[in-house]
């Protein structure tokens, strides 16, 4: 029974995983398809998105129902703390390579965000700024993409 559970709890961490990559705000608001990639950061935010969900759920447990799985949120808030602390702070193993391809996915944001607000603003200031960061990020994700072609 214990062995199941366990296993059942690895596997709903590993889905937890999948989907903080897969729906990774930075990839929602992507301007195109084109300018996604896979990199260890985004693997690294999908593990911490996942470990506070584990341990977020242990609290709920523990102030609803008056119990918890302790080593569960214990494992939650250790990961959780050594991804953000360790891993994202650090950037541990991004190379140059991974690093291009998540700033491609950032820069993207900035995008979309800037192509909205220049339709949407009637401030002429903020329209102007829109349009500026629209022109350098596209030269900036064309160079990047340049640059791991290269590689």
């Amino acid at each position: 029974m214990k062995s199941s559970l366990v296993k059942y709890q690895l596997v709903m961490f590993v889905v937890m995983v999948v989907v903080g990559v897969c729906f990774n705000p930075m990839n929602i608001l992507a301007y195109r398809f084109s300018d996604l990639y896979l990199s260890q950061t985004l693997v690294y935010g999908g593990i911490l998105m996942a470990s506070n969900m584990i341990w977020a759920h242990e609290l709920v447990h523990l102030i609803a129902m008056n119990h918890c799985n302790y080593t569960v949120l214990g494992i939650g808030v250790f990961l959780s703390l050594c991804v953000s602390i360790f891993l994202l702070r650090t950037q541990w193993m991004i190379d140059d390579t991974q690093w291009l391809r998540r700033m491609i996915s950032h820069h993207s944001t900035a995008l979309t965000t800037s192509h909205n607000i220049y339709k949407r603003t009637k401030d002429p200031k903020v329209k102007k700024l829109a349009k500026e960061i629209i022109e350098t990020q596209e030269r900036e994700i064309s160079q990047m993409k340049a640059m791991i072609n290269d590689k």
